[in-house]
């Protein structure tokens, strides 16, 4: 058990600094710096909402890498980073099973105390789900505030998998804010998209049947 902790550990932060940095990552730096420093490219960043402000997501997974810093020395499956207007708000870690599997929750908590300090002793809060949300909903473990940043520490009950939740407390709350918004905005205006989808497919249509229409007319010998 112990050699599962220090081998995580090798790719973690060793001390809690800067709550708001995971790796090269920092709450609040923009879409664009964590493109670069993730080597994605802007198409890589999935667009959720443009108002009443921007939504943003980039699904990112460390890249297969050789020597010293091999793929089996890397702890994180992937990371989901969330921006609200320009702003990373959120990371999301998904660890892999591998390099984890073995641990206990207490592990798990073990080794955040000593980089993050005394957990959180208020309830611990039940995770936001979305609609595209998998049904294996995460079941928080603990929760670390420092400043204006949460840590949480999540398992899935299916199967067993590890996260870390890192968020800017304000961003986030003005991104659900926003989320909300934009959500009774799309419901709202659900039926006049619709109907102009109507109208504009009816139209593409009859231009299809006069198009085919003329060149009928035109080649018909009786």
């Amino acid at each position: 058990m112990t050699v599962g902790v220090i081998v995580l550990s090798a790719s973690w932060p060793l001390v809690a600094a800067d709550p708001g940095t995971y790796r090269e990552f920092r709450l609040g730096t923009s879409t664009s710096d964590v493109i670069a420093h993730a080597g994605a490219a802007l198409r890589d960043v999935k667009t959720l909402h443009e108002r009443p402000a921007l939504l943003e997501e980039l699904s990112w997974r460390p890249p297969y890498t050789t020597g010293r810093d091999s793929i089996g020395e890397e702890s994180v499956a992937a990371i989901v980073f969330s921006f609200v207007d320009d702003q990373l708000f959120k990371m999301a870690v998904d660890y892999d099973r591998s390099r984890t599997d073995g641990l206990t929750k207490e592990d798990m908590i073990a080794f955040l105390t000593a980089v993050y300090g005394p957990r959180s002793t208020a309830p611990v809060s039940k995770p936001s789900q979305s609609a595209i949300e998998s049904l294996d909903t995460p079941t928080v473990l603990a929760e670390w505030r420092l400043g204006d940043t949460a840590i949480t520490l999540q398992q899935t009950s299916y199967d067993g998998r590890f996260g870390l939740v890192i968020l800017s407390v304000p961003l986030d709350a003005r991104a659900r804010k926003a989320q909300a918004t934009a959500v009774t905005m799309d419901a709202h205006e659900a039926p006049a998209r619709e109907a102009a989808r109507a109208r504009a497919q009816a139209d593409a249509e009859k231009a299809a049947a006069e198009k085919t229409r003329t060149t009928n007319k035109a080649a018909f010998k009786p």
